[in-house]
């Protein structure tokens, strides 16, 4: 069976007021009309990101716009022309655009550029499975409503510099990668609160290779005053220093992510397993962790964006215990949370968090206060899953 890998990107308008999308009308060579957005096969060596970012420049003569986050990747199978069976990956990604101007590549059957409502968009698509992926996108737009919490140019510029240096120093081994995580890569980045992590795969610790790529990450946070951590995982998704249990943990749960929420910005998708956790002990291990991670937290504000980073990795590692293709966006981990132990501490100091978040995480004394709570939450939760798994054995 053939296999074919693409990516794509929804636009949207940096207008959070307003926003529109933008969809595309195709005449294919068979005479077929739809209604798309801007996709394509990658090119030898190309990752996703870069795929996506240059279809929407050819096909759309849009040069100027934001990464925003990863949307996910659209699997389905089809006949190629020849009548061979075939199968294709699309990973969508989502930009958006201040300058709306366009000019569509006609060579391709396209034959306008429509810049539409963005809660009506999923109705103008062609293709059902595609109209998922501009809900998701719509949710996103709709969290950064509420302030609204503007698409941050710092985060387009460190992705994509991270992602281009990082590609060339990948290229020289085939089974290297990259890619972002986190808020970074779910859309929910809060400019001056959140970190951008990346996670990498395919090199040894002690390669050359390795310390380049880290001192790319390094650099690029320290020009732009953001923190960038990178963690590389080994082949059983251990982190490749042994920074800990928890960055195990948090490493191979990124792995199992790739394709889901978690986007390759450089090199090629992970072709080893993450390895299996424990949920239980992988809650202890964070418990673990906001109880006595404090000496290495550099600052109070540092400690309670620690001790609040750990109470959603806890949420989170529930949820995708459950199910391993959950969205980890926060609304619907707190949904999650609720659905299982109604009032629970975490999910009420999250679904408390969220709201901060979307506010721009200000006032800044609002984290410490929710921080405090963190520790007690974590252990709550521990103790609950505890229970259930002994009462189930």
């Amino acid at each position: 069976m053939r296999q074919y890998a693409s990516a794509g990107a929804i636009v949207v308008t940096t207008d959070l007021r307003q926003p529109r999308t933008l969809l595309l009308d195709q005449v294919r060579a068979a005479g077929e009309r739809q209604t798309v957005a801007a996709k394509g096969r990658l090119e030898p060596g190309e990752a996703p990101l870069a795929a996506a970012l240059r279809e929407v420049a050819e096909e759309t003569g849009l040069h100027d716009v934001l990464y925003a986050g990863y949307l996910g990747r659209q699997a389905y199978g089809f006949t190629d022309s020849d009548g061979t069976p075939a199968t294709k990956t699309v990973d969508w990604f989502l930009v958006a655009a201040d300058d709306t101007t366009t000019l569509v590549h006609q060579e391709e059957g396209f034959t306008a550029a429509r810049w539409i409502d963005l809660d009506s968009a999923a109705d103008e698509a062609s293709h059902a499975g595609f109209s998922e992926y501009l809900h998701r996108a719509a949710n996103i737009v709709a969290w950064r409503q509420q302030r609204p919490l503007p698409f941050s140019t710092g985060l387009d510029t460190i992705v994509r510099t991270v992602a281009d240096q990082a590609a060339a120093i990948l290229a020289q081994s085939p089974e290297a990668g990259l890619g972002v995580c986190g808020s970074a890569a779910r859309g929910d980045y809060v400019e001056g609160w959140s970190d951008i992590d990346l996670i990498g795969w395919g090199l040894p610790a002690a390669s050359p290779l390795t310390a380049t790529v880290l001192d790319i990450a390094r650099n690029v946070g320290a020009t732009h005053g953001v923190r960038v951590s990178l963690h590389f995982a080994d082949e059983h998704g251990r982190d490749i220093r042994s920074a800990g249990p928890a960055y195990d943990m948090k490493l191979q749960t990124a792995l199992r992510r790739v394709g889901t929420d978690v986007p390759v910005i450089a090199g090629v998708a992970p072709t080893t397993g993450p390895g299996e956790v424990d949920l239980l002990r992988g809650l202890q291990v964070l418990h673990e962790r906001a109880q006595h991670g404090s000496s290495e937290w550099s600052s109070e504000l540092d400690r309670g964006r620690r001790l609040l980073s750990l109470a959603c990795s806890t949420a989170r590692t529930v949820v995708i215990s459950h199910d391993p293709d959950s969205s980890l966006c926060l609304p619907d981990v707190v949904h999650a949370l609720e659905h299982r132990w109604p009032g629970s501490k975490l999910s009420v100091l999250l679904a408390e968090y969220d709201a901060f978040r979307r506010a721009g995480a200000t006032p800044a004394e609002v984290a410490g206060d929710l921080a405090e709570r963190a520790i007690d939450a974590v252990a709550e939760i521990v103790e609950l899953v505890e229970a259930r798994t002994f009462s189930s054995t």
